[in-house]
């Protein structure tokens, strides 16, 4: 695999208007290795080739990163190999992160690649319609963040749990995004929230869609529901 070296890496986010230290490329660089060598044991990213984890995993994640105030709280769903949830960690250390994933293997690379970086980042294997039922869990993160884990209904009924009131969801989408089968504009209102515009945007070429809705009451304790429902009958 081709090495970007910190030249071009930082000419790459600064394209975005994002600034890159020496420090955090070379934590990058050393997850984007550790990703791409647990790809050939388990999924943890279709994305191979170091450009392409640095463009469509890392650039993608930091776009996202001017939207959480230093020392935030922010719950990672469905975080699969980590993202984006370890790369704003390496971006911004002051952020309190927990990654959450269903899937145990994911979940201990998730842990390797905390250990290897040495961040501070939680990582929790668990279903969120579950944990969100948790009083140690619920109303608990000031951000829910997660990137095409699942359609908006279904995403939104399981993260808009863990928000306290105040909170904030971000949904990364990519360019398939279709507000009808989404469905946020309906779930949103149900559990407390109120929805923004959704966000049009391109990476390097790649157009995307940034879906954000705001927490302004409590989630009713009746959701989530049980995830066969929720799948079966979405908001």
């Amino acid at each position: 695999m081709a090495e970007m070296d910190f030249t071009a890496c930082a000419s790459l986010f600064s394209r975005y208007h994002l600034s890159l230290s020496m420090e955090c490329y070379e934590k990058l660089n050393r997850y984007a290795q550790m990703l791409t060598d647990e790809s050939r044991v388990q999924n943890v990213t279709a994305v191979h080739g170091n450009s392409d984890i640095w463009c469509r995993h890392f650039l993608d994640s930091a776009y996202i990163l001017n939207r959480f105030p230093d020392g935030a709280s922010v719950i990672d769903i469905g975080t699969g190999g980590g993202i984006p949830g370890i790369p704003l960690a390496i971006l911004n250390p002051t952020l309190q992160i927990t990654l959450l994933d269903s899937e145990l293997r994911k979940i201990e690379f998730c842990e390797r690649a905390i250990a290897a970086l040495e961040l501070s980042v939680r990582a929790i294997c668990g279903r969120a319609e579950e944990l969100a039922a948790s009083a140690a869990y619920r109303e608990q993160y000031d951000f829910a963040v997660s990137r095409a884990m699942a359609a908006g209904s279904m995403l939104s009924e399981l993260a808009m749990p863990f928000l306290r009131v105040g909170g904030t969801l971000i949904a990364m989408k990519g360019r398939n995004y279709d507000p009808n089968f989404e469905r946020f504009e309906s779930a949103i209102p149900l559990l407390g929230g109120v929805l923004h515009e959704a966000e049009q945007y391109s990476i390097e070429g790649e157009q995307k869609a940034l879906i954000a809705a705001d927490k302004i009451e409590p989630t009713d304790l009746k959701y989530p529901r049980r995830f066969a429902k929720i799948k079966r009958n979405p908001l």
